[in-house]
């Protein structure tokens, strides 16, 4: 007698044979959520905001919630994957700001009031930064009496009270007791203009004979682009008293600056090639080039993990942290580990993820761990083409997309789902985890979906058993497969996930006619490579391949879980199947190599094999 029970299904190890896997264990294992033991699908996303008006492609998403914004919720959108967005680090922020950097385009920065009113046009983004003033000061004192010397500087300072780095010193020696002081030579324009949001300029001096050679504040004046004069009429006495100027260094971060990411102690971390760039404390406009580090190879991306950055690179991985940017040091880690793709890079509560050549490493305070080890080895890893990742987290789960089409899932804590796979979906342009609920979002034909919310439509999935191979040749003559036959709404998934197909079958070749060739003739064989990224069968119909899916009686079947068995890399068996109810598999042929596919839209509980019926009952 030979009859065994699969059930506590368990996810796939590529790294292992078919034949050699645990008994649970699944070679195939898609859209199928297996937390609970059960086969069962995730939910169908759920659409959050549609913007396609936007023009462009998007890559990257960010949602700032209704909470934040106090009316709906706002998002920002780009069209690069490589975009890295920072909330403000300022303490008690009055405008809110937000900050990026990417591959393309400038570091730049938007208060919250004009991400809500567009982020374009008139709401366009600022460039990041503040910068010099092209010229020194003109001074005009008058002469005569006891003579003093004075150095002036002045900056430029935005609406929001970002301040840039003093012009170079003007120093001239006039009348101490002259009642003014004429400056002139203000600069009236600067680099991007219309995108630093320059609207004031502080002036600066030195108090003669004083023990502090800093510059004291004189007066803020507004901004011209036209030339403007000022007369400082402020005793020393009185300018003593003000506050000097602390920065001396704050420059824009370099304009192709490729990224960043925010230490807990207030500064922004930027990279560009092999350099590594240092924001000061709680000021995210300011970037003093004297913080600046290098690495030996070239910066992939960042991330935070504690108090620790994560700097992945081409080569090995570096550890960094400091309480402020100029105590800031690095720890480079033995070992090639190069990162493969910098949107594959997420930082969970355990450590940070990224694909490397071996599989998914995680760098955390133990060090360095391929923590896909078990389940894949190098050579299957790169069958996942990892350099295309972009990638987010759920918890401690990783998931990553290679292409619009199909993801690998990862969860180093839960055993039976520790790799799956995903392939209900097209034309996936990015994915996210929300910064406020810690869920993840894809981004969908310029539109963004919850991933897997509760209660919603379950996913059709996919799961293949191993290939078990029993002691002697038999003929399993019997099945059964025990699921939940409740009501489920199957319409909108079916047209989502076989529609595609068949309208991209009709148009790769030509298609045979329906029953032109006889039952079990090589017109009948199960193929694949018809339709590109397609992995089930394409040829499914018993009778000689009816090569498209019957949409309309998919639609109307309600539940159905679908059962292909194989005996000896051969399929004997297709069919859609009751729960509870005995399956009279073919007769005629035995072997010792049996495999069996399960398809669905229900949560299946388990699966019963046996050479009889009447077996059955004793597993």
């Amino acid at each position: 007698m030979v009859a065994f029970k699969l059930e506590d299904f368990s996810g796939i190890k590529p790294r292992m044979s078919r034949r050699l896997l645990p008994p649970n264990n699944a070679t195939v294992a898609r859209n199928t959520k297996l937390l609970e033991g059960e086969l069962r699908g995730y939910h169908k996303p759920n659409l959050l905001v549609d913007l396609s008006g936007l023009g462009f492609t998007i890559g990257r998403a960010y949602r700032i919630p209704a909470s934040v914004t106090g009316g709906s919720d706002a998002w920002l959108a780009f069209q690069s994957q490589n975009v890295d967005i920072i909330r403000s680090p300022v303490l008690n922020d009055a405008y809110n700001r937000y900050y990026w950097a990417s591959d393309t385009g400038i570091p730049s920065y938007n208060t919250l009031a004009r991400i809500v009113a567009g982020n374009t046009g008139a709401n366009a983004p600022w460039y990041l930064g503040v910068p010099q003033p092209g010229t020194s000061l003109t001074v005009t004192p008058s002469t005569g009496g006891t003579n003093e010397t004075r150095s002036y500087v002045y900056t430029f300072v935005t609406a929001y009270g970002e301040e840039g780095p003093p012009s170079n010193p003007t120093t001239v020696t006039g009348d101490a007791s002259s009642a003014s002081w004429g400056l002139s030579g203000f600069a009236t324009t600067y680099a991007d203009l219309t995108h630093r949001n320059i609207t004031k300029v502080n002036i600066y001096r030195t108090i003669p004979n004083s023990t502090n050679p800093a510059f004291f504040f004189v007066a803020q004046i507004s901004f011209s682009t036209s030339p403007y004069t000022y007369s400082d009429t402020a005793s020393d006495t009185t300018v003593a008293l003000n506050n000097t100027l602390d920065f001396t260094a704050n420059f824009p971060p370099d304009a192709g600056m490729q990224g960043m990411a925010l230490m807990p102690q207030g500064y922004l971390v930027g990279f560009k090639g092999r350099n590594l760039y240092f924001s000061e404390q709680y000021l995210p406009h300011a970037w003093n080039p004297a913080y600046q580090l290098a690495t030996e190879f070239e910066i992939v991306g960042l991330a935070v993990w504690g108090q620790t950055l994560i700097i992945c690179t081409a080569s090995n991985p570096y550890m960094g942290s400091g309480v402020s940017p100029n105590a800031f040091t690095m720890q480079k880690l033995d070992g090639v580990t190069p990162c493969l793709s910098r949107r594959g890079i997420v930082s969970t509560v355990a450590g940070a993820y990224f694909p490397t050549i071996d599989g998914l490493a995680m760098l955390n305070g133990m060090g360095l761990n391929i923590i896909s080890q078990d389940l894949v080895t190098k050579e299957e890893w790169a069958t996942y083409t990892p350099t295309a990742f972009f990638a987010a987290q759920l918890g401690l789960q990783y998931m990553a997309f290679n292409s619009s089409n199909f993801a690998v899932l990862i969860n180093p804590t839960e055993p039976k789902a520790r790799m799956l796979e995903i392939d209900a979906f097209q034309n996936i342009q990015g994915i996210e985890t929300d910064k406020y609920t810690g869920n993840i979002q894809l981004i969908q034909n310029n539109q963004v979906f919850d991933w897997d919310p509760n209660g919603a439509e379950r996913l059709y999935w996919h799961w293949r058993s191993k290939e078990v191979q029993f002691p002697k040749f038999v003929n399993l003559g019997a099945a059964k497969i025990k699921f939940d036959e409740s009501a489920v709404n199957v319409t909108d998934n079916i047209a989502a996930v076989y529609a595609p197909y068949n309208t991209a079958r009709f148009n790769a070749a030509p298609l045979a006619p329906i029953n032109s060739k006889p039952i079990g003739t090589s017109g009948c064989v199960y193929r694949k490579g018809l339709v590109a990224g397609w992995t089930q069968p394409e040829n499914f119909s018993p009778i000689a391949g009816g090569p498209l899916y019957p949409l309309l009686q998919m639609q109307s079947q309600g539940v159905s879980v679908r059962l292909i068995v194989y005996c000896n890399a051969i399929i004997v068996a297709d069919r859609i199947v009751h729960s509870d109810t005995i399956q009279r598999l073919p007769s005629g042929f035995k072997h010792d190599i049996w495999q069996f596919e399960m398809f669905g839209n229900t949560n299946v509980y388990s699966l019963q094999v046996a050479e009889t019926g009447k077996e059955l009952g004793t597993v």
